[in-house]
């Protein structure tokens, strides 16, 4: 069992780095501050919020026998592409509405630092208007982003749990701690990521601009597929 378990976590951490979710944390992480601590939590709230929901949508399953249909995954599914295409187009109507732009600058503690924000609202001089931003905290929205994506995996899961063990609870036992995996592979790449934007402050404002359109336009991409993929499928149709 306690190998089982073990390749649960690795697995968890492997399925943190698949496209749709990359697309999603990227979209949240993309107007924000590029810092490792900042990235590494909205990592870690969209890792929790996946494993919520893969653990609630999977205790029915294993222990009192649901049967998760191919429809209702595929709706899942489709939920999620939808998710991803509002994600991609939030990015770009920030970046035009709120005038968003990038640079170095302080809170008065001599520590600078680089991030997106906006002035859209305020009427004084650039120079003397305040940046106020969250430096590091759990995500709500990341944890709920989590959460969809959570229940858009948790149907190959089960099958895996279940077909490797007549066990409710040893089933329980891995599908938590390949969510606990999710949560350590995911913020420890959206960690390992942020420093390549460090690297890049110096000419980061145009740069940065360049990556949040194409950060929207895979997760809008990513979005239609899984929508062309599974919506048929959803509707009855495919």
């Amino acid at each position: 069992m306690e190998s089982f378990l073990i390749l649960g976590f690795f697995m968890g951490m492997g399925h943190a780095l698949e496209a749709d979710h990359l697309a999603a944390v990227g979209t949240l992480a993309s107007t924000g501050k590029a810092t490792p601590k900042r990235l590494a939590l909205l990592g870690a709230s969209w890792g929790f919020g996946h494993t919520t929901t893969l653990f609630l949508i999977s205790m029915p399953v294993v222990v009192f026998g649901y049967v998760l249909t191919t429809r209702v995954a595929a709706g899942f599914e489709t939920f999620v592409g939808v998710m991803l295409i509002a994600l991609g187009a939030r990015v770009v109507w920030k970046l035009w509405r709120n005038k968003v732009h990038f640079h170095l600058h302080d809170h008065g503690d001599g520590r600078p630092h680089f991030h997106a924000h906006s002035h859209l609202h305020s009427h004084m001089p650039h120079a003397d208007d305040p940046h106020h931003h969250e430096h590091g905290a759990f995500s709500l929205r990341a944890y709920v982003v989590g959460l969809a994506h959570g229940a858009a995996g948790s149907a190959a899961l089960v099958a895996i749990a279940a077909a490797a063990t007549q066990n409710a609870v040893t089933a329980m036992g891995y599908i938590l701690i390949f969510g606990l995996g999710s949560v350590l592979g995911m913020a420890a790449l959206t960690y390992t990521a942020s420093w390549p934007l460090k690297l890049a402050e110096a000419t980061a404002a145009r740069f940065m601009g360049v990556v949040q359109l194409l950060v929207a336009g895979v997760a809008v991409f990513i979005g239609i597929q899984s929508i062309m993929e599974n919506g048929p499928v959803f509707l009855g149709i495919g």
